[in-house]
């Protein structure tokens, strides 16, 4: 195929051929290349209303042409250049370029549909000529599909899709659910596509089809939902098994039907009330343990299935504990063991003094030999000769008076008396280590009172 361009060509050529593998060729102005036509190949078409081109393949010229000429079925659309002579009912409707030939149609209708055919002078009074065809296509308008009036049953129903529309249709073409629809299996096409026979129709049968039907010029498209009813199938119970008191369970009865089904709970073999999908409890109770049965129906189909489900309750699992309680627990342990510790201590300790305090009732005290050996401590002859001190009787018989040791050793406390008989406990007087008699006076005894 040849090539036509405008450069390095020397005059009087305007345009050159380049054929591959060869030097290109002059033209004389304005010329086409060698085998190359007025028009390109095939018709022009148009859609009513719309607008139509007639393009040429001629390359501008240095100089205008003397003549161009275009004509319809044999009657004149416009003759130029000079006084333009233009055919009736085309005045507002064409352009012309004068420096190509090409033709602009506007405002087409149907009867603008024929063979157009235009001359052209050139200024070295060569003539061109060339003809092509214009196709009026009418809009495509109204599109429908026309399916079943009646319902559809999976498994035993037919159903017949037609796609109808107004205007010249060249081509129909189907999906569903956006893919392409193809024949085989239940699906047959009639003659021109116009017609979709489904039989028996199926549960997938379901969905969208679209028809799109075009022309050269126009296209539109139409839908039609289809709907086969089937179910209830496929029926499952999701749900917990074992439920903890005062907590929320839910069971859900999951179930495939067109339409949807109907569902009917019962408990213990009675009826409960609930008729969703979803049984809920909101507090789990004892009360709640047993056997629940999910009915479901399809109101259309008229079939019903059912599932069943058991269910049982258990106390309350405690919540995991967190690290920050496991701490606190484990403080408090150790301060009821420190307590405990510090108990026994502080009650042993009490023990020991009560026991000692209760042996010290009947202790011999070793004479004092603070004064050095070799003393010898006169008995008190004060009281004049023959006299005998009695013991201090003033607290009561069996009163146990403990000595006080926090004087250090060897200090002697006597008893006080002061309390009268029978009173609890001794209530002691420091009495500080003894001193030393003076020369020739006797030791004696003192008591407290």
């Amino acid at each position: 195929m040849m090539e036509c361009f405008s450069v390095q060509c020397v005059p009087p050529c305007t345009a050159c051929c380049l054929s591959p593998g060869s030097l290109p060729s002059c033209i004389p102005s304005p010329g086409l290349c060698a085998g190359q036509g007025l028009f390109p190949q095939g018709s022009v078409n148009g859609a009513e209303g719309g607008t139509a081109m007639f393009i040429t393949n001629l390359i501008p010229p240095a100089q205008p042409f003397i003549k161009i000429s275009w004509t319809v079925g044999g009657a004149n659309i416009i003759t130029s250049p000079g006084d333009d002579s233009i055919g009736p009912g085309y005045g507002d409707r064409i352009t012309l370029n004068k420096t190509t030939g090409s033709l602009e149609l506007r405002n087409l209708t149907l009867a603008d549909s024929g063979e157009y055919r235009v001359s052209i002078t050139t200024a070295t009074a060569e003539t061109i000529n060339g003809s092509t065809e214009l196709v009026v296509y009418e809009n495509i308008s109204d599109a429908n599909i026309t399916g079943p009036s009646n319902n559809l049953f999976a498994d035993w129903s037919s159903a017949n899709l037609t796609c109808e529309a107004a205007g010249n249709i060249t081509t129909i073409q189907w999906t569903k659910e956006g893919q392409p629809l193809s024949a085989g299996g239940n699906i047959l096409f009639s003659e021109e596509n116009r017609k979709v026979s489904i039989s028996p129709v199926k549960r997938h049968d379901n969905g969208e089809y679209v028809c799109k039907l075009t022309n050269p010029a126009s296209s539109a498209t139409a839908s039609y939902r289809m709907i086969v009813n089937y179910g209830p199938e496929s029926m499952t119970i999701l749900g917990q098994n074992v439920a903890e008191v005062e907590l929320f369970t839910l069971i859900y009865c999951s179930v495939q039907s067109v339409p949807p089904a109907t569902f009917t709970w019962l408990f213990n073999g009675q009826q409960t009330g609930v008729h969703e999908a979803g049984y809920i409890i909101r507090s789990v109770s004892y009360n709640n343990s047993g056997d629940y049965r999910c009915d479901a129906r399809n109101d259309l189909t008229g079939n019903v299935i059912s599932v069943d489900h058991s269910l049982s309750v258990k106390d309350k699992t405690p919540p995991p504990l967190s690290p920050e309680g496991a701490a606190g627990i484990a403080v408090a342990v150790m301060l009821v063991v420190v307590a405990v510790a510090l108990g026994l201590y502080f009650g042993i300790t009490h023990q020991r003094n009560n026991s000692t305090n209760t042996t010290e009732t009947g202790i011999s005290h070793a004479p004092d030999t603070s004064h050095g050996p070799g003393t010898s401590l006169a008995p008190d002859t004060s009281h004049g000769p023959g006299t005998s001190l009695a013991p201090d009787t003033s607290h009561g018989p069996g009163t146990s008076l403990a000595p006080d040791t926090s004087h250090g050793p060897g200090t002697s406390l006597a008893p006080d008396t002061s309390h009268g008989p029978g009173a609890k406990g001794g209530v002691y007087e420091n009495v500080g280590p003894p001193l030393p008699p003076p020369r020739g006076s006797n030791i004696y005894n003192r008591s407290i009172k």
